[in-house]
């Protein structure tokens, strides 16, 4: 009976090729893999050189794609001086099936389940240098380790990327841009003296190029980001007490006093931080207003630099801060990169808002040298 019903062991051996993923038609090991949340991907690529080869190719995005199961990631970049004037790019990867835990009050080391993973180690080869929407197309500048005058561009739903007519004047390394009212504007990644091409504008109406006038000072300071505010382009850069501004209707530049250090909009409402706290401003309310239920927080946060990112995660908020840390016995100096979480409920009839921090953790140590650039949300 035993010998009817099991397969012999020579029957298993046989059948083990077949089990096997790497046996696979790569497209059916595409869809397989896009499948699979992008938070189980860091691991993934250390499997085979099979799985880092597709996890990092263009086709698993497009494929994630078209199956929408596309999910939003955050990128970090740092400046690291004594390496490279290029960022180096982190992307933040959270355990899958882990309870994520307030680690704000713990003398202990952090749980790990949440990290800034290096790029191109990780999942995400490469970060986006800019990517914008603008009507029915989406504009990307795509190059990351040499300088580049290209500026692409696709129109949604294909998947198809193009070059603009016309290239930039300027060719550019790792710029900062944005757009406003269907223009583009890029700044920096250049050499300091092209003064006259250190800014450039493109129209999307009109497919051409503009250079904008010299912003004096800027162009010689570490460019960190930059925020549109009405008809104004504000740029952060190493000078921490100032904005660089220009005035995309006069075509001016000034420099104007920093009023908060990082600020970002969930669900239409602007949340900032001074410096010592949370605040928040409203549609319908005159003025500003403190965050309630975050003074753990705000103290963990004016016990760093002061360098803070926030980003809207999922309709709640992401807060990225770094932390001087002093090793008297071995008299190192190193700096914390955290993370936390926030959610918000309003009361009291939509005249108070407190935050609760959801989770929050340590997530990277860099060098003291090492300064917090940017963020970017990409889609994978």
């Amino acid at each position: 009976m035993n010998s009817q019903t099991e397969p012999s062991e020579k029957k298993k051996k046989n059948l083990n090729p077949s089990l096997s993923l790497f046996s696979l038609p790569n497209d059916i090991l595409l869809n397989c893999m896009a499948r699979i949340s992008p938070s189980y991907y860091p691991k993934l690529s250390l499997v085979s050189k099979t799985f880092a080869s597709v996890i990092s190719s263009s086709k698993l995005k497009d494929t994630r794609f078209r199956q929408k199961t596309c999910e939003k990631i955050l990128l970090v970049g740092f400046h690291y001086p004594t390496k490279s004037p290029s960022p180096s790019w982190f992307s933040l990867w959270l355990k899958p099936n882990q309870a994520l835990t307030n680690d704000l009050e713990k003398k202990e080391e952090s749980t790990g389940n949440a990290l800034l993973v290096p790029i191109p180690s990780s999942y995400c080869r490469r970060p986006p240098t800019f990517m914008c929407k603008v009507g029915s197309e989406c504009y990307a500048i795509n190059r990351y380790c040499n300088p580049s005058f290209d500026l692409s561009v696709t129109t949604l739903g294909t998947g198809i990327w193009r070059k603009v007519p016309k290239m930039m004047t300027v060719a550019r390394e790792d710029p900062i841009a944005c757009v406003l009212d269907g223009k583009i504007y890029v700044m920096g990644g250049c050499s300091e003296d092209e003064s006259k091409n250190w800014g450039e504008v493109y129209d999307t109406n009109t497919q051409t190029w503009e250079s904008l006038p010299d912003p004096g000072f800027l162009r010689v300071s570490t460019l960190r980001k930059v925020e549109v505010m009405g008809k104004k382009i504000y740029i952060s850069s190493n000078n921490w007490d100032v904005y660089d501004v220009y005035d995309t209707i006069e075509g001016t530049w000034e420099v104007v006093a920093r009023m908060f250090e990082s600020s970002v909009v969930v669900d239409y409402v602007r949340y900032c931080y001074t410096g010592t706290n949370f605040i928040w401003y409203g549609m319908k309310h005159n003025g500003s207003r403190r965050v309630n239920g975050l003074s753990v927080l705000e103290r963990h946060c004016r016990a760093g630099s002061g360098h803070i990112e926030m980003a809207n995660y999922g309709g709640k908020l992401l807060i990225i801060w770094d932390e001087f840390v002093y090793n008297a016995r071995l008299r190192h100096e190193k700096t914390n990169i955290w993370c936390a979480l926030i959610a918000f409920e309003k009361r009291n009839g939509d005249e108070e808002v407190w935050g609760n921090v959801e989770w929050a953790s340590s997530v990277l140590t860099v060098p003291l040298s090492c300064i917090l650039l940017r963020h970017v949300m990409k889609a994978v």
